[in-house]
């Protein structure tokens, strides 16, 4: 049985922070989970954390404002392509009139796919979304004054990979991780968690005529997805199973205050990430103010007017 709950939280780099929360929280609902900064590098750059009001994992989305910094990444293959949201069935014509009402980038046809209808919107930078109906995701909704239980966002439905080649990728969802794969459709291979549904899903695209994507933190792509796992005990299996099957770029297991971190290449060049689930947001929030305060770890506590005097006031 695999070791991988689903998913733990997907992280891009987007433009303005103040743009970023209002899509996240005026548009889809979503909460501000937490407002602490990037642990890497030298410059001050935002880390928002959204989902639901719990912060579960599974319903995270984090982000990295790079606009003040000027970085942009470049799209394209090896990289998480889609993030795909639940919705209610019957919900999506509720959420085509609010993007035209919030001037939101949507597309204008309904697809379908894996018996899903799904319609695709766009982050202000750029980067792709889906929503995605379904009846079967039981996850308590982001609901707002504007937003009816009916049509709430539930969490990360399931992530579209853009790939150049799958072969070896298909043997590493299998093998490595212990996905199974439940369907083809053309292009797009679908793979779920032993338990499968919303929360358990990876889509490959296969793009062999896609050029490659960049690895680095900036504005405009998806940079890494998270899956969550109990502990770095089970990091440390895993790191042990990749090293095993000759995949040895792996990293050690990272603090990130609010869980620890290991990150690996798949071998389509998707940055990948085991996120244990055992530490949480309340260690400095309490449950019902998360996302309230800026928050820093320990070792960065002493810096914290001097940070947040380099970063754009935001609002929620």
């Amino acid at each position: 049985m695999s070791m991988i709950k689903g998913f733990h939280h997907l992280t891009a780099g987007v433009s303005g922070a103040q743009e970023d929360v209002d899509f996240y929280t005026k548009l889809l609902g979503q909460s501000l989970v937490k407002k602490t900064v990037l642990l890497d590098g030298e410059d001050p750059i935002y880390h928002l954390y959204y989902g639901n009001a719990n912060g579960d994992p599974g319903t995270l989305v984090t982000s990295f404002p790079f606009r003040q910094k000027g970085v942009k990444a470049r799209q394209g293959s090896g990289q998480v392509r889609v993030i795909n949201y639940s919705v209610p069935k019957g919900s999506l014509d509720f959420w085509r009139n609010r993007f035209n009402a919030m001037n939101i980038s949507y597309n204008a046809a309904i697809t379908e796919r894996f018996d899903e209808r799904r319609q695709r919107f766009h982050h202000p930078c750029g980067i792709e979304f889906d929503l995605v109906e379904t009846d079967i995701d039981t996850r308590p909704p982001c609901v707002t004054s504007d937003i009816p239980e009916a049509c709430a966002v539930r969490g990360v439905h399931s992530i579209t990979l853009s790939l150049r080649e799958v072969d070896e990728s298909i043997l590493f969802m299998n093998e490595a991780l212990g996905f199974r794969q439940v369907g083809q459709s053309g292009p797009y291979h679908r793979f779920e968690t032993h338990t499968g549904g919303p929360g358990m899903v990876v889509e490959f695209l296969h793009e062999p005529d896609r050029h490659q994507g960049s690895s680095i933190y900036g504005e405009g792509t998806i940079h890494h997805v998270a899956f969550a796992v109990d502990s770095v005990k089970e990091q440390m299996v895993l790191k042990e199973r990749f090293m095993g099957m000759g995949y040895i770029d792996t990293s050690e297991s990272v603090n990130r205050n609010y869980f620890r971190s290991m990150y690996f290449k798949m071998p389509g060049g998707v940055i990948f990430e085991a996120a244990t689930t055992d530490i949480g947001f309340a260690i400095d929030e309490e449950p019902g103010h998360f996302g309230e305060e800026f928050q820093l770890p320990p070792w960065l506590v002493n810096r914290k007017e001097e940070l947040l005097g380099r970063l754009e006031p935001i609002s929620v």
